[in-house]
């Protein structure tokens, strides 16, 4: 294979994207140590590695069935796609058979992790969920995409990602888990919704009914904070509560969570709806509230 494309296909798999849910990933991990398990370095780099895997095929195939809609983008840093495959068409069967080897190999390695691990069997049914709304985020029948459907994947993943985290280091799920990743399904929201912003006219043309399409800029940045808005409130309420306070901060976590709402509220007031002057709130909104689940997770650590 050229050197030129083993970069494009690197290119391909947007690394930055993937390593950036490393964060909420090692949340479930941290809340697990913090809550009694035992840190295993083997579970946590096969846990790691079907994640890995699982996230780069998503990449691959989200450029291959948003080929058409790409032709009308234009390519950032975190949206817009690769841009690979409108460079170097003679990838797209790559991109294609990568994808649906990846996937069946994520889930080979589940059904392994399972057996080694003497992890429950229905964790492969959690995987096999991931996988499934990775696969139909763009790809025929479903689309969810183009179907106004496509929030729902990012939503649950923020809440999967720190559930995955906990599930390999403990072997299970819990009801304090679940209410204490609720909120990073909110901050998982918010991403789409930031990515979506400097695409909203690639996405007309290309045929996606998502949250900008049918509602706007403006509509979208006010939704990014409302969700700001809630998890910062949920966390508050946790505090206020005293839930969890025996493993961790929680006013240190409501006080982190309010960073990235404070960021937000300054595309509402500005009510920046120009693509160039929008996209660069979309991108402090983002950085934002990416820094707020790595501080989340920097927290649960120190």
């Amino acid at each position: 294979m050229k050197i030129a494309y083993v970069r494009q296909i690197i290119k391909l798999a947007r690394m930055p994207i993937v390593l950036a849910v490393i964060p909420i990933f090692l949340v479930g991990i941290l809340f697990a140590l913090r809550s009694g398990a035992s840190f295993s370095g083997v579970n946590f780099l096969w846990g790691f590695c079907i994640l890995f895997i699982i996230e780069i095929a998503a990449s691959f195939s989200n450029d291959y069935y948003d080929y058409e809609a790409d032709k009308h983008n234009r390519q950032f840093g975190f949206s817009g796609g690769s841009g690979v495959l409108l460079e170097y068409p003679e990838l797209l069967s790559f991109a294609k058979w990568a994808s649906i080897i990846m996937f069946v190999l994520a889930i080979l390695l589940t059904g392994l992790f399972i057996i080694f691990a003497s992890l429950p069997f229905w964790v492969i049914v959690y995987i096999g969920i991931a996988v499934f709304f990775c696969w139909f985020y763009t790809a025929p029948p479903l689309r969810l995409v183009y179907r106004g459907l496509g929030e729902i994947p990012h939503l649950l993943a923020g809440i999967m990602f720190p559930g995955w985290g906990y599930l390999i280091m403990t072997g299970t799920i819990t009801t304090d888990l679940v209410i204490f990743a609720i909120p990073f399904g909110f901050l998982g929201l918010t991403v789409i919704l930031n990515f979506e912003i400097p695409d909203m006219e690639a996405d007309i043309h290309g045929g996606k009914r998502n949250l900008i399409v049918m509602k706007g800029r403006y509509f979208s940045f006010l939704t990014i904070f409302l969700l700001y808005l809630i998890t910062f409130l949920y966390f508050f309420i946790l505090a206020i509560f005293g839930l969890f306070e025996d493993i961790l901060n929680p006013w240190l976590i409501t006080l982190l969570a309010f960073f990235p709402l404070c960021i937000s509220f300054i595309s509402i007031i500005k009510k920046s709806i120009q693509k160039d002057v929008a996209t660069k709130y979309a991108i402090r909104n983002a950085i934002a509230g990416f820094l707020a689940s790595f501080l989340i997770m920097a927290s649960l650590l120190f």
